[in-house]
């Protein structure tokens, strides 16, 4: 049984190299794919100087591009239809997921996923890892759906300590 969603991460479409031409900008993804996408698919591009076009940046490992001038951007798996995050993997029945203590409380990720949050304390980290979860199942608790999450709880080290 698989316990992870991995592989249906590393195979969600992500921006390797963007560029720009006079009137598109051009992404190969990691998977060598290339779009050219004018800019006119970009209401919010509409009217912008040369400049302002060329000043996009890859963002989010590969997730989107961002144009820091106009201060707007768009996700890469939406430049072809999809949704931002993959479907979830109908074999994956478990999701381990890491609580790190932090200054200001606890930092949360759930393997294999590329989901993160936070909480102010563990138990409201635990509720924010469950309704992302239960967000991307559509579903109204994992029981439901058969969906078992192990928690993994790391206290921060003492200071100095590594």
């Amino acid at each position: 049984m698989a316990t992870s969603a991995d592989s249906t991460w590393e195979t969600w479409p992500r921006a390797a190299e963007v560029s720009v031409d006079p009137d598109a900008v051009r992404v190969r993804l990691v998977d060598g794919r290339e779009l050219r996408l004018p800019f006119a698919w970009f209401g919010f591009l509409d009217g912008r100087t040369e400049a302002e076009l060329r000043d996009v940046a890859i963002i989010g490992d590969g997730e989107g591009l961002w144009w820091e001038t106009v201060d707007e951007g768009v996700s890469v798996p939406s430049l072809l239809g999809l949704p931002e995050d993959p479907p979830p993997d109908p074999s994956v029945r478990s999701y381990t997921v890491d609580y790190l203590a932090g200054d200001t409380g606890w930092l949360v990720e759930i393997r294999g996923t590329g989901f993160s949050s936070h909480g102010a304390t563990l138990a409201q980290a635990k509720r924010a890892a469950r309704g992302i979860l239960r967000g991307w199942y559509r579903a109204r608790t994992l029981r439901d759906v058969g969906i078992s999450v192990e928690d993994v709880v790391h206290e921060r080290a003492p200071t100095g300590v590594r």
